[in-house]
């Protein structure tokens, strides 16, 4: 089987899950696995997105077909997005300067990212059980927590709302006590 048919194949089985609204946990490996996952994760999203990460780093949020639909989810004005970043070093690099224009365009507080504090990082990795992790949360019910963040090897649901309420607390209370950084 060729790579692109199984990419296709993960793609189409994400897809259906997504359209079920399925509590089914999935998984993901590999930088193409991720854009894809994340690309339908933004696609099925209604409002709001947290994103906890090392920086929302290019070589990731750029690939397509993630790039393409975190284009179009910061198209509809109402749509949030938070980033809780671990370093500020891709402060000028896209994505992050696709997230600065995007909020100088619409002028308000519907866009966030801010620097997490160590203790808050820490805090986060002992709650998770984890040395390192990566995760996002979308409308409250969808989650991807990617727990070894080298390899992109990640788990999720398209509707787990437990699971995001504990990842929703993590980055809510370390996200006050961040310093914004757009």
């Amino acid at each position: 089987m060729t790579t692109d048919l199984i990419l296709k194949n993960y793609q189409d089985y994400l897809e259906y899950l997504a359209k079920e609204k399925s509590d089914e946990i999935f998984t993901n490996a590999g930088k193409a696995h991720a854009s894809i996952l994340m690309s339908i994760l933004l696609k099925y999203t209604r409002n709001e997105v947290r994103i906890f990460c090392e920086g929302f780093k290019p070589d990731l949020v750029t690939t397509e077909p993630y790039w393409s639909e975190l284009n179009r989810f910061l198209e509809k004005r109402e749509n949030k997005i938070s980033v809780l970043v671990e370093s500020s070093d891709y402060l000028n690099d896209n994505p992050l300067s696709l997230l600065r224009n995007k909020k100088t365009e619409r002028n308000n507080d519907s866009i966030k990212v801010r620097l997490i504090q160590e203790e808050d990082k820490k805090h986060i990795f002992e709650s998770l059980n984890t040395k390192h992790c990566n995760f996002a949360v979308f409308d409250n019910e969808k989650f991807r927590l990617e727990h070894i963040p080298e390899n992109y090897q990640a788990i999720g649901s398209f509707n787990h709302p437990d699971n995001c309420n504990k990842l929703m607390r993590l980055f809510d209370a370390s996200f006050q006590n961040a310093e914004d950084l757009i």
